[in-house]
């Protein structure tokens, strides 16, 4: 079953995170299972990437690399029309004071009844209290 991940994990694939080891260990996972993100996961991707240079975390020739990764993995992007989630991604960022980005991969994970990895807390506690699966990551 696919995993929905969120751009916390990834971009801890790229740059070095307090956490990162947690978040290789989704990467392993996500190689077997594959992963289900939402489209604005990629608009995050790119712009964590862009960041990451400006700050002079990584290199455009180590970012490049990067992309090569995230392009060989088995990545599938939710194709469901954004007027048919609209209100959940609301609800849901009404009910736990999520951000709407945040509450799309929420939304994402509870609707398609996959396993979600997150670093975000209150993504994690939202999740929790719906009894959405979530990949045990320790923060």
């Amino acid at each position: 079953m696919s995993i929905v991940v969120d751009i916390s994990v990834v971009l801890a694939w790229l740059f070095e995170e307090d956490y990162t080891p947690e978040a290789l260990e989704v990467l392993q996972r996500v190689e077997g299972d594959g992963m289900l993100v939402p489209p604005l996961w990629w608009y995050e991707l790119e712009n964590g990437i862009l960041s990451g240079e400006r700050r002079a975390r990584r290199s455009a020739e180590e970012s490049d690399s990067f992309l090569k990764l995230i392009y060989a993995l088995p990545i599938q992007t939710d194709d469901a029309p954004q007027q048919q989630i609209c209100d959940s991604i609301i609800t849901l960022g009404r009910r736990f004071r999520l951000t709407a980005y945040d509450a799309a991969y929420l939304e994402l994970a509870v609707r398609s009844r996959s396993p979600l990895a997150t670093f975000d807390a209150a993504i994690r506690q939202s999740a929790d209290k719906l009894g959405a699966k979530l990949i045990p990551i320790r923060i």
